[in-house]
């Protein structure tokens, strides 16, 4: 990844909004940005003048605040300035291209996640910080927001310091007795202490995992999928386990032409995403074609999937969900029950009865959607369940430690505890091998 170069990017939100961001890093921030401005606000940020300064774009002569923050006290450790303008979307990607142009090959746009990369290149954030901006990128719901923030705390107790102090003591004292071998009776440290303190400091690590596993893995929110044959109601069941309408309803077969995403609370303050997709049909016209297709996406990506039947067409097939929830919509209309009759020979149909309009049953479909998405990942332990690369260092110092505990070879021992403290100075602090920054940033966005 090239550092040396300014980089510029869109840093607010995508869309209009009443105000916008354009972010921009690097040793000629300052100059290359002031050289699309005019004005005094333009000369103080061309000199590197801390604070927020008024100045005009040049050509349009549209009014912004420039926000001047020179390295090293800046976000990036590099000269950092922030273009506040009017949010509209074409206007800042002007800015953006106005900058470059200006810089004469001296800038160019950023790579998804590169701020955060030389955040953490020039010791402003560590690795585990910019691991957990990916989680709060990630975020789809309040509840993973709040599990983002909390696996900082893996970080930010200082527990790594004590950790890598601990094994560095034990460390010493091996490496002592390796350098004393020929002094007959001279052990640094017994066999028993050894083992007793490499033992605390492993199962110590692995506790603040198996802690972090739940927030961890909260920050993917289980995605929720209702489908069904066309006009079985989905749309009403979407709306009535929100509890609010978020989606078109309609008697009328095709209302739905695509996937619409809402949280919904599931109680304990556990979210999911749910998710209402067209009626699974045929494809005859090109847009059927679509539809389709947007729905075998959303249910591709299903971590649970209601199957929603209404008693009047075959029953769905769902193909490859994790865990399917059987759901009998419409349960207020009069009808003979599904339950009590055979249906064209088949076994009964069974599934949880609910009806959009009474209530009934949507207190029971939401616990049955909990467990679901309980049962959907109870499958990922560990450092799989975690998926961060925050997590697979802090797994890889656990394994370290137990090798070397179990190692009877003081020259080995003392290796696989280097190993140990390598790893735990990726997490604290020291900057990690290019393959676990391209593990951490591969999940950012531009401008972040």
């Amino acid at each position: 990844m090239d550092a040396a170069s300014t980089i510029l990017a869109v840093a607010s939100p995508a869309g209009p909004s009443p105000r916008g961001l354009v972010r921009a890093s690097g040793s000629g921030a300052c100059t290359h940005v002031a050289a699309a401005l005019e004005g005094p606000g333009a000369q103080a940020v061309a000199a590197g003048v801390r604070g927020v300064h008024v100045a005009r774009l040049a050509g349009p002569s549209i009014p912004v605040l420039v926000a001047c923050m020179p390295a090293p006290r800046s976000a990036t450790g590099e000269d950092c300035v922030e273009v506040h303008a009017t949010g509209n979307p074409a206007l800042l990607e002007r800015i953006v291209d106005m900058v470059i142009a200006c810089a004469d090959g001296g800038a160019r746009r950023a790579h998804p996640g590169e701020f955060s990369v030389r955040a953490v290149l020039h010791g402003r954030m560590t690795a585990a910080q910019a691991d957990g901006v990916a989680h709060a990128i990630a975020a789809e719901t309040d509840a993973a927001l709040a599990a983002a923030r909390a696996t900082a705390g893996l970080d930010a107790s200082g527990m790594q310091r004590a950790w890598s102090g601990e094994i560095a003591d034990v460390l010493a004292l091996v490496e002592a007795g390796i350098d004393f071998t020929d002094q007959e009776g001279v052990v640094a440290i017994a066999r028993h202490d050894l083992e007793r303190r490499l033992d605390a400091v492993g199962s110590a690590i692995e506790a603040a995992l198996r802690a972090a596993e739940g927030t961890e893995r909260a920050v993917h929110a289980p995605r929720v999928v209702l489908c069904g044959p066309p006009n079985a109601g989905k749309s009403s069941l979407f709306n009535a386990l929100l509890g609010r309408t978020r989606s078109v309803e309609h008697e009328g077969r095709g209302t739905t032409r695509d996937a619409i995403e809402a949280a919904l609370g599931l109680g304990d303050g556990t979210e999911a995403v749910l998710v209402d997709i067209p009626g699974l049909e045929e494809a005859v016209e090109r847009i059927d074609l679509l539809m389709q297709r947007r729905a075998a996406d959303a249910i591709a990506r299903a971590d649970v999937v209601i199957a929603c039947d209404d008693g009047n067409g075959p029953v769905a097939a769902i193909p490859g969900a994790a865990v399917v929830i059987r759901a009998r919509t419409k349960c207020d209309v009069a009808r003979p029950d599904p339950c009590d009759v055979e249906l064209g020979g088949k076994a009964p149909r069974d599934g949880i009865a609910t009806s959009a309009r009474t209530g009934r049953g949507l207190d029971s479909l939401r616990g049955a959607i909990r467990n679901a998405c309980a049962r959907s990942r109870s499958h990922a332990t560990g450092a799989a369940a975690l998926g961060s690369a925050r997590a697979m260092l802090l797994s890889e110092a656990a394994a370290a430690i137990r090798a070397g505990r179990d190692e009877h070879v003081p020259e080995l021992a003392a290796a696989w505890m280097r190993t140990a403290l390598d790893r735990l100075g990726e997490v604290s602090g020291a900057i990690p091998p290019d393959d676990v920054l391209g593990r951490i940033f591969a999940r950012f966005c531009i401008g972040k």
